[in-house]
């Protein structure tokens, strides 16, 4: 499986020079995913790990005081950008309730392979999503002991960026259940028309 996901991916990687091809082999046999699962694991744990870092810099440079408003300002940052990214992948994209579902698997769907999603409700004037799993996020602040710092579930600011991006008027409300020693969530999202 290793060897295909070498071949699949040559055309990134196939660039890269070695001192020898013993050196080479000893890299890839070490350091390089035996399989697309762990690479996606991989990367969405260096992921993780830039957002808490990031944070826990922030704390120790301008106290713990910050660390949330800073949380919030990237994923409503993240929330726009994967909005206009999903229009310009998807013009088709309903500018809508739906739109909050179809953007947050856009950007869950090949980078956070440890959380799943049901999607409960799909319609244009109200929409239900659950999301389920290892949360990388609470994962990485756990092991930083700064997870106290931070508001939970981390996506509201996400949607509050796909709301403003999008100008979709709605309202969101939102359950969740915490398993911090599993670093574990269980959140359902329900986006609403204003009334």
């Amino acid at each position: 499986m290793k060897k295909q996901l070498l071949k699949t991916i040559a055309s990134v990687r196939g660039n890269d020079i070695y001192p020898s091809d013993k050196m080479k082999n000893e890299i890839i046999n070490t350091f390089f995913p035996d399989n697309t699962s762990k690479l996606v694991q991989d990367l969405s744990g260096v992921t993780g790990a830039f957002y808490g870092i990031l944070l826990k810099t922030v704390g120790e440079e301008f106290g713990n005081s910050k660390i949330d408003n800073i949380s919030k300002k990237v994923f409503y940052e993240l929330g726009k950008l994967k909005a206009q990214q999903a229009t310009e992948i998807y013009p088709e994209l309903p500018i809508d309730k739906r739109a909050f579902a179809i953007v947050l698997i856009s950007a869950i769907y090949n980078a956070s392979p440890e959380y799943s999603f049901k999607l409960i409700k799909y319609e244009a004037e109200h929409t239900i999503i659950e999301l389920n799993g290892v949360d990388r996020y609470l994962r990485i602040l756990n092991q930083l002991n700064i997870s106290k710092h931070v508001t939970f579930p981390t996506l509201i600011p996400f949607f509050e960026g796909i709301k403003d991006s999008l100008n979709i008027n709605c309202k969101f409300s939102y359950t969740m259940n915490i398993e911090n020693n599993l670093n574990k969530t269980n959140c359902t999202y329900e986006f609403v028309s204003n009334s």
